[in-house]
């Protein structure tokens, strides 16, 4: 039949219909689709884009981070104390601006990295259209259309071959290296690579329909897994935001009720709601891991998902790819070893000879190429290049005879094969892969494959990355177990995987063949895993993760991107697939000495934040605490008589800033190796829970005491103003004792760091006593020499009980252990 234009076309067969009720198309290769066809294409939408996943869009970056729950209610809280001309107690509002950019730049950051990766290239693509070359982008590919592809092309859709013939390695895809020919009628699958030839293909399948997206769309489907650090943060932000309506809402009503002024009312309510915020935890966790990211950069890795320090710090079993990953896809030759040295035969000769008339050109033939060099040239009359499915490619010289060059278990037979087996054998438990080849006098068509006589012996080794071994050395010394996955021969993989130090790599197992369960099974139990397919690999991560491990996965193709959205912690390799590198949260330039210093920086954020989590907590919970006890002495006091949180924004400024701020920003930073040990919410909390109820204690028992002088005057001599200024004065104290604690054991840093941020905090009180400056609202001139002896002997006793308190957990750490 023929289209309006007067173009030749035919329906396919309906095995063939990919689209229910769409024409299909068969141009040729030289003339392709006509002008007309492609709009009709283009008009169905029938075209191969696909809608890039980048995240969030710009207008929910900014939204998300300009307008949390906190932000929210911290503005409410600004505005408010703005309209009672309270300007001295916004100070929180530099930290608020601050915890919002970082959030907002680092979001961003990481949509323009996701925005610039992609499942494939971008290079332009060869298309021929009404009898012409143009280049397109391959979103503008329609159904039927035909590609030109040449050596170096990345296939952008899957489709089919009408002319020509190619070398394709799909190693991206499968995981399996071998080189594949693909002649007419022969299938491709988009994210391959031609490796030699030249061929036409007729676009088959276009957008998700392609292998390369449906694997990119499943991986779509699934949420990363949550570090703890991520996990805590949220959760304890809920707890607090919580906590933070319903005091506040109380206060509020308390403030109606005891018929408080205005002004009151404000700064009581945003005393104790700026309190309880901890704003600045967000800052500094988002700064901890920030310094991270820029230092690993320094090392040439790149972190898209900050948390994903963490989850590597913390991770029990790594899985790796091997072809790209723990090799870097090229080979040499290591021996070769002629089996009659005395026949006239020049092997080197004859193996170059091979090489130049097959055109072969995947990692074997490269290796080979390197070491064989080109003597005379030999005229040939039959060529069969090598084909991963025979294992061999063959070459018939004209003077008669026929040589074989591939693995010896397709060109020997049990008889021709025995008088070399002891010397395979040795090559074989070295981890290398063995080439015979073989000469046979007979034609082709006359001789059976296996019957040649077996000429030399070609030993290769796959080139493994230095700086794996070094790493996988140390993760091995450092209790986390390696797996090694790959779409390989088993046997290749393991002698790889022992060559490469993988401990327990003489467990190994081909999957080709086992059901779902039967992997599952295996993943517990083997180490090298061969002929594995990518829902398989996704299968053995989330098995593992089952079975209550942190699972990391390093690959390179597409044929990895279920495992890797699938593991807790994803790395890929800088020069693989874009679809592995959009699904991952770390990237590295074949560096692999980077993942310890990965697992380093990981420690150094989860130790350094558990210790300042703990300063930021113990004000919190403080807060909370001391709000509620006033919270219900102003429900039970008599309407009128103002009792409420007596504490201001400015009260807290010495605390948050010297012994909260400053002292968090400067330990995040020390470099911090050791281990780590329980879970990152329980650790916090014990380390915070002792300074909090010594604090209350404390600053309550002198609320006691101004009640006390009301029921009997003059017996205590504690005025309001008095009793604010010893508990602030307490407050700070207590917090360097926390600080002191958490800083422990000592070294020249936390040391200086320590004595510095005591010395600046008290010559800030200090100062602003001498100049008698509003800004903290206290003044030491309230205290008489009773006031000074009660602070002194509150704050010793307040220290001993802080003591015996942390003591005693950590008795308790102990024994659980």
């Amino acid at each position: 039949m023929k289209d309006k234009a007067g173009y030749a076309t035919r329906r396919i067969r309906k095995s063939e219909i990919l689209l229910e009720g769409i024409e299909r198309y068969n141009p040729t290769h030289t003339q392709g689709l006509t002008l007309e066809q492609v709009l009709n294409r283009q008009k169905s939408k029938l075209t191969n884009y696909t809608k890039k996943a980048i995240g969030k869009s710009t207008f929910e970056i900014i939204t998300t981070n300009f307008f949390s729950f906190f932000n929210i209610l911290l503005y409410v809280i600004a505005a408010a104390m703005i309209f009672v001309k309270n300007y001295g107690g916004l100070f929180f509002l530099v930290i608020l601006v601050a915890n919002t950019l970082i959030g907002l730049i680092q979001d961003l950051r990481a949509r323009k990295t996701l925005k610039s990766l992609s499942i494939l290239s971008r290079n332009p693509i060869r298309v021929i259209r009404d009898s012409l070359l143009t280049e397109l982008d391959r979103d503008q590919l329609v159904l039927d259309d035909v590609i030109l592809l040449k050596l170096g092309d990345q296939i952008p859709a899957d489709g089919v071959i009408i002319f020509g013939e190619i070398n394709v390695n799909e190693s991206l895809l499968t995981g399996e290296s071998e080189v594949i020919r693909k002649g007419i009628d022969a299938k491709v699958l988009s994210g391959a690579y031609v490796t030699s030839g030249t061929a036409y293909m007729r676009v088959d399948k276009i957008g998700k329909l392609s292998y390369a997206q449906t694997l990119q769309i499943r991986a779509q489907a699934f949420k990363r897994p949550k570090s703890q650090l991520l996990s805590s943060i949220k959760s304890l932000f809920k707890a607090i935001g919580f906590i933070v309506i319903i005091i506040g809402s109380l206060m509020i009503l308390a403030a109606i009720y005891q018929e408080d002024s205005l002004l009151g009312g404000v700064n009581k309510v945003s005393g104790a709601l700026v309190g309880m915020i901890p704003s600045g935890m967000y800052l500094l966790t988002s700064m901890t891991l920030s310094v991270g990211v820029v230092r690993l950069g320094k090392k040439r890795t790149l972190v898209q998902e900050m948390y994903s320090i963490e989850m590597l710090a913390r991770v029990d079993v790594l899985c790796l790819d091997k072809t790209g990953t723990l090799t870097d896809g090229t080979m040499k030759v290591s021996e070769f070893y002629e089996v009659n040295p005395n026949q006239d035969i020049d092997v080197e000769n004859i193996v170059a000879n091979i090489l130049a008339a097959t055109k072969d050109e995947n990692a074997t033939a490269t290796a080979l190429k390197s070491h064989f060099k080109f003597k005379e040239y030999m005229p040939t009359s039959i060529i069969t290049p090598f084909s991963s499915e025979d294992k061999y490619s063959a070459v018939r010289f004209k003077n008669g005879e026929t040589f074989y060059l591939g693995a010896t278990s397709s060109l020997l037979n049990t008889k021709n094969r025995q008088e070399i087996r002891e010397i395979e054998k040795s090559y074989t438990s070295q981890g290398l892969r063995v080439l015979v080849l073989t000469r046979n006098k007979k034609r082709t068509k006359e001789q059976a494959i296996n019957e040649g006589v077996p000429i030399a012996l070609i030993a290769l080794e796959d080139h493994i990355r230095l700086e794996a071994i070094e790493a996988i050395k140390w993760f091995v010394d450092n209790g986390v177990k390696i797996k090694v996955i790959s779409g390989d021969d088993p046997g290749t993989v393991q002698a790889v995987s022992i060559r490469a130090g993988v401990f327990g790599a003489e467990q190994a197992i081909d999957l080709s063949g086992l059901d779902n369960d039967e992997v599952k099974r295996a993943a517990d139990i083997y180490t090298v895993f061969g002929r594995v397919k990518p829902n398989q690999k996704e299968i053995i991560i989330r098995k593992l993760q089952k079975s209550d491990l942190v699972v990391a996965m390093i690959g390179d193709g597409v044929n990895d991107v279920l495992a890797l959205k699938a593991a807790d912690c994803s790395i890929a390799m800088a020069n693989g697939s874009g679809a592995a590198r959009s699904v991952s949260n770390l990237i590295i330039e074949q560096n692999f000495d980077a993942l310890p210093s990965i697992v380093d920086e990981g420690r150094r954020a989860i130790n350094n934040l558990q210790r300042t989590w703990s300063l930021f907590l113990v004000k919190t919970t403080f807060t909370i605490i001391m709000s509620l006890m006033f919270l219900v002495g102003a429900l039970l006091a008599p309407p009128g008589n103002k009792v409420g949180y007596p504490f201001l924004t400015n009260h807290l400024y010495i605390w948050e800033f010297f012994t909260i701020g400053v002292a968090s920003f400067f330990l995040s930073l020390q470099p911090n190796s050791t281990k780590i040990k329980g879970t990152f919410m329980s650790n916090v909390v014990k380390k915070a829970l002792p300074g909090s109820i010594v604090m209350v204690l404390a600053v309550f028992s002198f609320f006691i005491m101004r009640n006390i002088e009301t029921i009997q005057p003059g017996s205590l001599r504690v005025t309001e103003y008095a009793a604010i200024t010893m508990s602030v004065t307490t407050m700070i104290f207590i917090s360097f004792v926390v600080l002191f604690r958490t800083s422990l054991p000592l070294d020249w840093y936390r040391g200086i760091l320590f004595f510095a941020i005591l010395i600046g905090a008290t010559l800030a009180m200090g100062l602003a006593a001498y100049l008698r400056l509003d800004l903290f609202k206290i003044d030491y001139r309230d205290l008489n020499t009773i006031n000074i002896i009660e602070l002194v002997v509150i704050n010793v006793l307040a220290v001993i009980f802080y003591f015996i308190i942390d003591i005693q957990l950590g008795e308790k750490r102990k024994k659980r252990r």
